[in-house]
């Protein structure tokens, strides 16, 4: 009788902590409405896919699941629905998305598209104050914000500490350089808040192509992210960032085994900061 209990309270538990354990990951949905829950990487690439844990006694073991093959993946919290573009037929063929609401803001994923609400611009200046209006991005000079009584704020360092912008938070950081060409300083998107924070920073460059006798100018875009614990903000490379991941949350043992075991890459780097901020 006894060791029926004990089988029984097992049974109620196990998923309890299966599934607390499922919000530290991305999940992708079959056809079946069947989940299958893991880590995305190579997210904007033709080798997108999720890796899904297998255990094989002390191994640990990989199954990939190419994200071609499904209608719907979270990914760092979001979900994203397929979206098949549209051929039209004529001589030339052309691809279209479905139409996004102006009241709606779309991020994409490759053929992936999430949808939500667009929530108002504000700004909020370095006394505190919090000014709402249509946050608005001109051909030359920097954001600035319209409010309701067509007063003018230019986005700042001077004045603004940080913004909402298309239904994501901006916070003014001094920083590392990115490489060499780069600023101390930049606002930076906040990706993940908590005790340890994360930011994406946005790095705009030029660069130029030879082709026979002419050249032609790149305009490009590269993603850096940074972590900030404490009075720190830690760029985190694509190189050793698992020494450097593995030093900076030490004091949980269990995620520096998921990062040195594979468990989690740098494309699993929004699980990670979301992992040590709030398992137990």
């Amino acid at each position: 009788m006894k060791s029926n209990s004990i089988f029984l309270i097992i049974l109620l538990i196990f998923p309890i902590i299966s599934n607390s354990q499922n919000k530290f990951l991305d999940f992708i949905v079959d056809e079946k409405g069947d989940t299958i829950y893991g880590t995305v990487r190579n997210i904007i690439s033709k080798r997108s896919a999720l890796y899904e844990k297998i255990n094989d006694g002390d191994k640990i073991k990989f199954r990939t699941h190419k994200l071609k093959h499904y209608k719907t993946l979270r990914f760092n919290g979001d979900i994203y629905y397929y979206d098949a573009p549209m051929t039209q037929d004529g001589i030339y063929e052309k691809e279209t998305f479905r139409k996004i609401p102006d009241d709606s803001i779309a991020k994409t994923l490759g053929n992936f598209v999430n949808v939500k609400k667009r929530l108002p611009d504000f700004i909020i200046t370095n006394s505190n104050d919090t000014i709402f209006g249509q946050i608005k991005n001109p051909a030359l000079g920097k954001l600035y914000l319209d409010n309701e009584l067509n007063e003018k704020f230019k986005i700042d360092k001077d004045i603004i500490k940080s913004y909402r912008y298309n239904n994501e938070i901006y916070v003014f950081k001094k920083k590392r350089k990115a490489k060499i060409f780069d600023d101390k300083e930049a606002y930076m998107k906040l990706v993940l808040d908590g005790n340890v924070k994360l930011y994406e920073y946005q790095n705009d460059f030029v660069y130029y192509e030879n082709d026979l006798n002419t050249t032609r100018q790149v305009r490009d875009t590269k993603i850096y992210f940074y972590i900030e614990k404490g009075k720190e903000i830690i760029l985190i490379g694509e190189y050793l960032y698992k020494k450097k991941l593995a030093q900076l949350f030490s004091e949980n043992k269990n995620l520096v085994a998921k990062i040195l075991n594979n468990e989690y890459t740098i494309d699993n780097i929004y699980l990670i900061v979301k992992y040590f901020n709030e398992s137990k």
